[in-house]
């Protein structure tokens, strides 16, 4: 599954729901926002054998997450 899939389920409705505090909803945008975050915060890590693995830093996923919801909550309340 490509990353245009789940951009069609970013609505309204589900912005709403998510910015009054349904959890679901956020799950959902985040499912959405993965592919852009896991872009954004990805490394390349040196091979032992001199070829580069790029693999996702979990923590600064985590932080780019957090404070995805945190505007979600607080920004977005603003323009609803």
């Amino acid at each position: 599954m490509n990353g245009n899939a789940y951009t069609h389920g970013l609505n309204y409705d589900l912005i709403n729901r998510a910015v009054h505090g349904d959890h679901e909803a956020l799950e959902e945008i985040l499912l959405i926002y993965e592919p852009f975050i896991n872009a954004l915060v990805s490394v390349d890590i040196p091979r032992p054998d001199g070829r580069t693995q790029r693999e996702v830093n979990e923590d600064w996923k985590s932080q780019v997450q957090m404070r995805i919801v945190d505007a979600i909550q607080t920004k977005w309340r603003e323009l609803i």
